[in-house]
């Protein structure tokens, strides 16, 4: 038998290099396809999260007036429709991740960058917004709590009431308020006794909260300022964490178009038998 000759072996070692280069970069790309896939999926879980968040506070925003919080409701109009965007944008990125597709991870890529760019100036403006709508609840809390009010004003009283209850809070700054006013602590301040179906549990309840004082103690402008401020720093903290998801989207997106490129200019350029 004659052994082959050395261009033959060389020739043979250059296709066994290009299998395992191919088979490596396969390897490669279907880790950063899975990864994106990852990535992608939690983006579209925090958009759900803070579309949800959205929707249920321009509910809550509401009692403030519309006049104190129409700023802050537009912002959670334009949250919505970021998130939706961002679920779209998501699912696009998804399916050039499974399928490979090039052009489609391209375009993913494009809108990516425009969506992070919409997303850094609606953080600011829903940031303002929120630190603007905290001072204006605040003063509109001091001046509806220390106005001019009588038993028959019903529409104070259970503004305060609803306030008091939904926050667990008394008073504005604290139930020593009711005090600077003229005024026998609320019902509300006490949740047992507002909760009692009849008017003798409610009497009677009311009487032993106030003699054990187990009312509320908590003002409610530091109760709402607090909830409010937690819910812009949620909000950022949301918009950071899909800043920092984008960013590496992106990177894995480029990165797989270009292995996807490269591996096909690599199979044109093989030797065939």
């Amino acid at each position: 038998m004659s052994n082959g000759s050395p261009s033959d072996c060389v020739q043979i070692n250059s296709i066994g290099l290009t299998k395992m280069l191919v088979n490596f970069a396969q390897i490669s790309r279907s880790c950063a396809r899975t990864l994106l896939l990852v990535l992608n999926g939690c983006c579209i879980l925090l958009a759900l999260c803070t579309l949800i968040f959205a929707v249920v506070d321009t509910k809550i925003v509401k009692q403030y007036g519309e006049e104190r919080a129409s700023g802050t409701f537009v912002g959670d109009v334009i949250i919505s429709v970021a998130c939706l965007l961002l679920i779209s944008v998501s699912a696009l990125g998804s399916i050039g991740a499974v399928r490979g597709n090039i052009k489609i991870l391209y375009i993913y890529i494009g809108l990516l960058m425009i969506l992070v760019m919409v997303e850094m100036l609606i953080a600011i403006y829903v940031s303002v917004e929120r630190y603007n709508l905290e001072f204006r609840v605040s003063d509109w809390l001091r001046e509806d709590f220390f106005r001019n009010s009588t038993d028959e004003d019903v529409i104070h009283l259970k503004l305060w009431d609803d306030l008091q209850m939904t926050y667990e809070c008394c008073g504005l700054n604290g139930p020593e308020d009711y005090a600077a006013i003229q005024y026998h602590i609320r019902l509300s301040c006490c949740p047992r006794a507002y909760r009692a179906r009849t008017s003798y549990a409610q009497q009677q309840l009311y009487r032993t909260c106030i003699e054990t004082a187990t009312y509320y103690t908590e003002g409610c402008e530091d109760e709402i300022r607090n909830i409010l401020r937690s819910d812009a720093d949620w909000l950022v903290g949301v918009a950071v964490t899909c800043f920092w998801f984008e960013a590496a989207g992106m990177l894995l997106a480029m990165w797989v178009a270009n292995n996807a490129r490269d591996a096909v200019q690599v199979f044109k350029g093989a030797p065939r038998f």
